[in-house]
């Protein structure tokens, strides 16, 4: 069941970044996918955080940080390592982020940084609730 959870939140992000719009996949149910086999890579070292004030880019950013703290938290269930499933989780967010750039989207590394931001969170919580288990071993 953890696989077939994987597989499919895997390919939900896939789908999410690789189609022309996510809203309009959201709103209107369109999926379109527009390739472009030479896009310009300098636009990955976009690190502009203006976007942020607009209140739809806002919570699109959030859905990338939760889309993230889901990944890391299904590999985790599937690998049984907190690291390794951080670690692929930031690999993924890394590729799913250049892979935009073929697909005439805004694929950036400030993306990855807030897809981060979720797979921080995951294993903050995950480290904190460790401790509080083994607080609670040591206190009984």
């Amino acid at each position: 069941m953890n696989r077939l959870l994987l597989a499919g939140w895997t390919l939900f992000i896939l789908l999410s970044v690789c189609t022309e719009s996510f809203s309009g996949m959201v709103v209107s149910q369109t999926v379109a996918f527009h390739f472009q086999p030479h896009p310009d890579m300098s636009r990955f070292l976009d690190m502009d955080f203006t976007e942020l004030a607009i209140p739809e880019a806002f919570i699109q950013k959030i859905g990338h940080a939760f889309s993230f703290f889901v990944l890391t938290y299904l590999l985790w269930k599937q690998r049984g390592s907190i690291r390794s499933a951080a670690a692929g989780s930031f690999a993924f967010a890394f590729f799913t982020e250049v892979l935009q750039l073929f697909f005439s989207r805004n694929g950036c590394i400030r993306d990855v940084l807030i897809d981060a931001v979720g797979i921080g969170l995951f294993y903050g919580l995950y480290v904190l609730a460790k401790r509080r288990k083994q607080e609670m071993y040591e206190k009984y």
